[in-house]
């Protein structure tokens, strides 16, 4: 069998080296995206109204030219699609007085456009029903297909007719992280019924079929997500290295899938897989589209919980020496045996946080983390709802569209900022900064950000359950 270990040893102690003296993208950042530097040293813009463009949009923003860290004066729905057309960019959620953000269209750069760069955080995507210009075969809620370097942290995307988030086109070295992926829609009078959940893929396995195309698939890593209503790819990655580490997900058909050529390693550690209402549960199913095996996949699958009550309740190691599992799923085809399974690390880019308890199932224990600090703050309704229906274990497929998003949510009046830099006066007099100069938030601080990233990290560490968990139990 085909091994590719020693050339990602090779390529993550390159990576590690390098990364000693990198800040990570924000303190909490893990994985293949972790190193992203967003709009770091550039610009800081605001958004001051939530029109779809013109001046003082989120569109307008993320139009500017260069490096540039994007804040909200104001918090609500935009409603429209927002386009990144190019990257080093930092859209800071967090930020939006009171009641967040909702952009009710597609968050996307365009295909062939290699957009590199991006840091995301606390933002809500949720569409419109397909259309025209938008059908349902290319309906996904985020579609990053081809962008390469970025991170997503506490987003909250639903209603994709086909994925949630899009990275198909060989987007690489991405982190989704903290996460919540929800009622993808299913419609079956309309024939929406491609409800999925993340899917990655490479359009080339090999340089030589390549033909000098950069976009290379792989180094992705799906962190401490909950999925509900997903019918499946949750996530389908065919090119490793891919981590699959911590999610939870609820009310699916298949869990983890390729779905495409595969090729690489993947590790599916310490995820919960519960049963739901809307079909059979099939935790994995390895399905590489390779037309000549053996397929050039290695596996390492360890502490993943499965609650399918009446056919399989427990830890899953190794599936192939789990003869209770293997009566119960089909698991594997196209190629794909055994051998290619290994109860030893194939590669450990993030620290594998099994959030085991004393007394406590993985289920419980993982989902009992992950449901007060995961998506976009403060939760609206539709995460609400995908909260409840996990936790009460009921809900189903559907295309769940409440009338009001913003019911529940109360926007507020931005701190007072009088040089406009995006940092509130009392928090820059707290740290020896001067609020009258708006050129003093790119000051290097203690911590090694700037000041404007230290303002925003630190208030995204607070919402939530006040907690950011990044290391199992504190």
């Amino acid at each position: 069998m085909f091994s590719y270990k020693k050339t990602i040893v090779i390529i993550l102690l390159a990576l590690t080296t390098s990364s000693k003296a990198q800040l990570k993208a924000f303190p909490e950042a893990e994985g293949f995206g972790a190193f992203a530097t967003g709009g770091r040293n550039g610009t800081v813009i605001k958004v001051t109204n939530l029109n779809d463009s013109g001046p003082g949009s989120l569109q307008a923003a993320i139009n500017t030219a260069g490096s540039r860290i994007v804040v909200f004066d104001v918090s609500g729905i935009i409603d429209g699609d927002i386009h990144i057309p190019h990257g080093d960019l930092t859209i800071a959620g967090q930020t939006a007085p009171g009641a967040g953000i909702t952009i009710t269209g597609h968050m996307y750069t365009s295909y062939d456009e290699g957009i590199s760069n991006i840091i995301m955080r606390h933002i809500r995507v949720r569409p419109h029903d397909p259309d025209n210009e938008w059908p349902s075969s290319q309906h996904d809620a985020i579609q990053f297909s081809d962008a390469n370097h970025f991170i997503f942290d506490h987003i909250d995307a639903s209603h994709g007719a086909d994925e949630t988030i899009d990275l198909w086109n060989g987007a690489s070295h991405v982190t989704i992280q903290w996460s919540h992926l929800s009622f993808p829609i299913y419609d079956t009078n309309n024939g929406w019924t491609h409800n999925k959940g993340v899917i990655n893929h490479r359009p080339c396995l090999d340089d030589n079929s390549c033909n000098g195309n950069s976009r290379t698939g792989g180094y992705i890593s799906i962190l401490n997500n909950i999925f509900t209503h997903s019918r499946n790819r949750t996530p389908a990655l065919s090119v490793g290295p891919a981590e699959v580490k911590n999610n939870l997900t609820y009310n699916g058909r298949e869990g983890f899938v390729h779905h495409n050529v595969s090729a690489g390693q993947f590790n599916i550690l310490g995820n919960a897989y519960i049963d739901g209402p809307s079909a059979s549960l099939s935790p994995f199913w390895f399905d590489p589209e390779n037309n000549n095996p053996p397929v050039p996949t290695e596996y390492w699958l360890q502490d993943n919980y499965v609650q399918d009550p009446g056919s399989y309740v427990g830890v899953v190691e190794n599936p192939w020496n789990d003869a209770p599992f293997m009566n119960e799923y089909t698991f594997v085809c196209c190629g794909i045996v055994s051998s290619q399974f290994n109860q030893s690390g194939l590669f450990d880019y993030t620290v594998h946080n099994d959030y085991q308890a004393s007394g406590t199932s993985p289920s419980t224990a993982l989902e009992a983390k992950l449901t007060p600090t995961i998506g976009a703050y403060p939760h609206d309704v539709v995460a609400k709802q995908s909260l409840l229906e996990l936790t009460q274990r009921n809900g189903s497929w559907r295309n769940f569209r409440p009338s009001d998003l913003m019911s529940g949510l109360t926007p507020t009046n931005p701190p007072l900022d009088s040089d406009g830099d995006g940092m509130p006066n009392a928090w820059e007099n707290s740290r020896g900064l001067n609020p009258n100069n708006g050129n003093d938030h790119n000051t290097i601080m203690p911590s090694g950000y700037t000041a404007i990233e230290d303002f925003i990290n630190g208030l995204a560490s607070t919402m939530g359950n006040d907690v950011i968990f990044t290391n199992g139990f504190e």
